[in-house]
């Protein structure tokens, strides 16, 4: 087993407390030595929030080698995704949810957590 290097950043700047918005998160993946894993598919990522009041369902996912902002460059291993409330749930204003990001590869794993906070807005 291997260890994978799991980075992310999970950002509330479009989401608005009340609603089901998605929540765009970008991770990138690298083995410990710091090349770039540019192979992992969605299946490979398992999503978790270990406070609040809504289950999160990752969405539309884009990874690999893709390219992040106008003009930008990077050796591979960003991924691309969205996250939303289970079915039925919304944003709580008020609620900070620690996202856990998990990621397993044939043998390989890594992990990260984010806190993820909804201030209430009037």
């Amino acid at each position: 087993m291997a260890r994978l290097i799991v980075e992310a950043i999970v950002t509330n700047g479009f989401v608005r407390p009340g609603t089901s918005d998605p929540l765009p998160v970008t991770v990138s993946v690298t083995h410990a030595d710091g090349s770039p894993i540019s192979s992992l598919v969605a299946t490979d990522f398992t999503i978790g929030a270990t406070r609040g009041t809504s289950s999160l369902v990752p969405q539309n996912f884009r990874g690999g080698s893709m390219q992040v902002g106008p003009g930008s460059t990077n050796a591979g291993g960003l991924y691309l995704f969205e996250l939303t409330p289970i079915s039925g749930g919304t944003w709580t204003p008020w609620t900070t949810f620690h996202v856990v990001i998990v990621v397993a590869h044939g043998n390989d794993h890594g992990q990260t957590i984010r806190e993820l906070t909804f201030p209430y807005y009037l």
